[in-house]
């Protein structure tokens, strides 16, 4: 028995390794010049480390427009998803009503449908409703998702209908019910939606580079990759474009790093459901 704990830990340990060593290379190329990259076998261990690389990506960019939009899309599109999806699955957990299940299974048709594959009408509709270009284009087209809606009425189907139901009694209408009652007690369920909506928006490249153009209104996912494929390091006779195409990897990376930190153990408290009966 304790041999094979001590195996368990052993393969947990170099998964692991496995898994994070991409993001320790990415954040050692970040403080490295170019040359160190040539250096067979590579050095691991940045003994000559410089944040040059990050001065230049933080100095020359229009970093800080980029960020506000970034927290302008993230915040939007996260309490946006938490309040459709939430109010969507009550509606679906609490309620009996005409063409139920039909309703149901179309929203979650949605599930089977990859976006990318209604790229184009999504964009043909925003087009229409002449947002094209303006980040209220990249916010509404994410306010629903079908998965956060079936884990929302899973969620609330685990809730103890007398608990509803008492509250009605006692003259609480349903906006009470949802959000002194209902909302209260499915913290993990809101953080849950919470995590995923607001990494999805800071990933959601492909749309985000195709509506958003304006240099004002780029988005620091979309500013930043574009800045590293561009011409932007060109302009100052950049020859370390390596590291700082690292440094720009590690600042895009540490907001997820640090949302998924922070709220982790919610969503792992969200798989058990919410109180039983």
């Amino acid at each position: 028995m304790k041999q094979r704990v001590i195996f368990s830990k052993i393969l947990i340990i170099i998964l692991a390794a496995i898994v994070l060593f991409p993001m320790y290379f990415l954040f050692i190329g970040s403080l490295y010049q170019n040359t160190k990259f040539i250096i067979m076998p590579p050095n691991l261990f940045p003994l000559d480390a410089t944040l040059d690389n990050y001065y230049v990506v933080l100095h020359n960019l229009n970093i800080i427009k980029w960020a506000f939009n970034t927290i302008v899309v993230l915040a939007f599109t996260t309490i946006g998803n938490i309040f459709v999806n939430i109010v969507a699955g009550y509606a679906f957990s609490f309620y009996q009503f005409r063409f139920k299940k039909i309703l149901w299974m179309l929203l979650l048709f949605g599930v089977m449908v990859p976006r990318i594959s209604i790229i184009i009408p999504l964009f043909k509709v925003i087009n229409i409703l002449h947002l094209s270009g303006e980040l209220l284009a990249v916010i509404l087209p994410c306010l629903f998702n079908p998965m956060f809606l079936y884990l929302s009425k899973i969620y609330f189907d685990s809730i103890p209908k007398s608990l509803v139901e008492s509250a009605r009694i006692d003259g609480a209408h349903e906006i009470q019910v949802l959000f002194y009652i209902v909302m209260p007690i499915s913290l993990p369920l809101v953080t849950t939606i919470g995590i995923f909506s607001s990494i999805g928006s800071m990933q959601d490249w492909i749309w985000q580079s195709l509506q958003l153009q304006k240099n004002n209104n780029l988005t620091a996912l979309v500013g930043m990759v574009r800045a590293m494929y561009g011409q932007a390091w060109a302009l100052q006779g950049n020859k370390n474009f390596i590291g700082q195409s690292f440094a720009i990897g590690v600042v895009l990376i540490l907001p997820v790093l640090i949302i998924f930190i922070f709220a982790s153990r919610y969503f792992v408290n969200s798989l058990s459901g919410a109180i039983k009966e």
